[in-house]
This record gives structure tokens, sequence and C-alpha cells, in this order.
């Protein structure tokens, strides 16, 4: 009876917990400017379970310190910075199955240095942990078509694969990726290019309109 009660209030609690949570905004553009209350403030009333509130808390902070385009050595200096970045590695020591909290640090550390290999294996293990996480497709289409890592053949094969995705089955986020091209570099741009008309050649122009 007891055991009844308590896995009982922990799916409620879970349940309350996941109508929270933090998530990434679906235009990847507006990360930064989203966030910028007191994460304290926001968290306190969400959960009663410390991994949660402390995965939560660590999200958070990490948007309130991921602004598009600040990059080099303002970044390297920045103590609230290397705070954020320092939290959520803490945090996924204890909570490596969080997708979201990869992605962070995959996007923090490319404002510190876009060649830095933690990026990659932070996006990597946002792949592996939530492979087809449809909240998570737009910002990592997004920072690999803004920062480049496509020089990596398995990383250009992953991205293709959220783009597959969007385009078959999510139409309704295709708005993502003309936001992505926006913002690609060069080699993004053709890649988008590229990628977009092998799988659907009609949403092209929209692409580049």
């Amino acid at each position: 009876m007891a055991l009844a009660v308590t896995v009982g209030c922990y799916t409620i609690a879970s349940a309350v917990t996941a109508l929270g949570r933090t998530t990434f905004p679906a235009d990847a553009a507006e990360i930064g400017a989203r966030w910028t209350g007191d994460a304290t403030s926001v968290l306190g009333t969400r959960s009663p379970f410390g991994s949660e509130l402390e995965s939560n808390h660590s999200l958070i902070g990490a948007l309130q310190k991921i602004e598009s385009g600040q990059l080099g050595p303002t970044i390297l200096r920045s103590i609230a910075h290397t705070d954020a970045l320092n939290r959520v590695r803490r945090t996924l020591s204890t909570s490596p199955y969080n997708p979201e909290l990869w992605m962070a640090l995959a996007l923090l550390q490319v404002q510190r240095d876009p060649h830095d290999p933690v990026v990659v294996e932070a996006l990597k293990m946002a792949y592996f942990v939530a492979p087809n996480d449809a909240r998570l497709m737009p910002v990592r289409i997004d920072m690999v078509a803004h920062f480049d890592p496509l020089a990596l053949p398995d990383v250009k094969d992953l991205v293709r694969n959220d783009i597959r995705l969007i385009l078959i089955r999510r139409s309704g986020s295709r708005s993502a990726l003309v936001s992505a091209y926006r913002r690609a570099s060069k080699l993004g741009k053709a890649f988008l290019e590229d990628a977009v008309e092998s799988i659907d050649p009609s949403f092209l122009a929209t692409l580049r309109g």
C-alpha cells in the first residue's frame, strides 16, 4: 500500500514537473531573449525533486547566457558564462540523459570556440539521447548551419535526418529551416539547399526566399 502511494505521488509530481519543463524555443534565433527573469524564482514552484529542479535551473541559466553572435574574447572573460558552463557540466554528471542540457553545453561551448571538440561531442550526445526529439531539431539545424561542424560526415547525416523529418512529417516546423538558412554561413546555406533539394525540391524556393 505504501509503495503504491509513493509511486502514485511520484507519477503525479513528475507530470506536474513535465508541464513546467524548460525547453528550447521553436525558433533558435530566440534563444537568449526568452529567459530574462530570475531562474530561481521561476523554478521555485515547479518540482519537489532535486534532480529535476537542478536540471531546469541549469538549463535556464544556460539559455540566459546564450546570445546569438557573441563569440571570442568577451565570452572567454565572462565569469557568468563560465559559471553557466560549469553548472551544466555538473548537472550532466548526474543527469546524463537530458538532451536539452547536452544541447546547452554545445551552444555555450561554441560561443567560446566553435572548433572545440566538446561542441561536436555534446551535439552528438544530444542526438544519441533524443535522436527524434522535435523540440531540439530547429536548434540543432541552426547551430550546425551557423557554426560549420559540417566537415564531419556523421554530423551531416544526423542533421540531414532532422531536415528530412521536418520536411516529411512536421510541415508546421518548416519555418525553422528558413530561419536557420537566413542565419547560416556560406557552407551552411549550401548544405541546407542540397539537403532540401534532395528531399523536397518544391520547398527550395521558399528556403531561399
